[in-house]
């Protein structure tokens, strides 16, 4: 009789890049239930966002969760990283559409604009997912030692775009950490505000003050630094460049 043929394994597909396309599914649900999991953040809450919650939203299998990510802990990092990498994108992104020209020194304009782009930055939704990661960190000792290391590289990169986008700012350190404190706690407290009762003209109102602080705190510093002529040099310069 015949030896019955032993079955073949079939090869794993393969992708143009040379991946195989279980390795390309496999991470298409990662980000998905990564992705369900900021949502649930959003939405829910660090307290009450579990596996099974994530598991809804993203559209899987409880056992398909488990697959990806063997605890709430795994998944929690995962995402730590999804959204502060998202926040940090996002910041380049909003004070990317400020234009302070090589040369110039910024007016009243160019402050109250950077603040209002900044205020939308904090108003996006992925504000909300790092604010519940950090406040679960506070309880959570596994998340809080995976959290430190990104919000440092966030921090740091926020400090990278200011001076890429505007150098003016490293000649008045001083200033620049202070108003920096000032502005994001202001910003931040008015997004997690659940009752938002800053909006409308009040909100306005908050943003021109800021405004006005900044930049006489950036005055003062810049022309006690390198004389008022300089400023007022830099300044007509930003103007006509306008």
């Amino acid at each position: 009789m015949p030896t019955a043929k032993t079955p073949r394994t079939p090869r794993p597909r393969r992708t143009s890049d040379g991946g195989t396309w279980q390795a390309e599914k496999s991470l298409l649900t990662q980000s998905q239930i990564v992705e369900a999991t900021m949502q649930c953040l959003i939405e829910l809450g660090y307290a009450q966002t579990t596996t099974d919650k994530i598991a809804q939203k993203a559209g899987v299998s409880r056992g398909a969760m488990t697959h990806h990510f063997k605890s709430r802990d795994a998944v929690f990092i995962a995402a730590a990283r999804y959204v502060t990498e998202l926040r940090a994108a996002e910041y380049g992104e909003a004070i990317g559409k400020v234009r302070v020209p090589a040369g110039t020194l910024p007016t009243y304009e160019d402050m109250r604009a950077t603040i209002v782009s900044l205020q939308k930055y904090y108003a996006k939704p992925s504000f909300i997912a790092l604010h519940e990661l950090q406040r679960g960190a506070r309880t959570d000792n596994t998340l809080k030692a995976a959290m430190a290391p990104l919000e440092k590289v966030l921090d740091d990169r926020i400090s990278a775009h200011i001076l890429q986008h505007f150098p003016f700012w490293s000649e008045v350190q001083g200033a620049a950490e202070v108003l920096r404190d000032l502005i994001f706690s202001t910003l931040q407290g008015i997004a997690i505000d659940p009752v938002g009762y800053v909006k409308g003209a009040r909100l306005q109102r908050l943003v021109d003050l800021l405004a006005r602080v900044t930049q006489a705190e950036f005055d003062k510093d810049y022309a006690s630094a390198h004389g008022a002529a300089a400023l007022d040099r830099g300044q007509r310069a930003r103007r006509r460049a306008a």
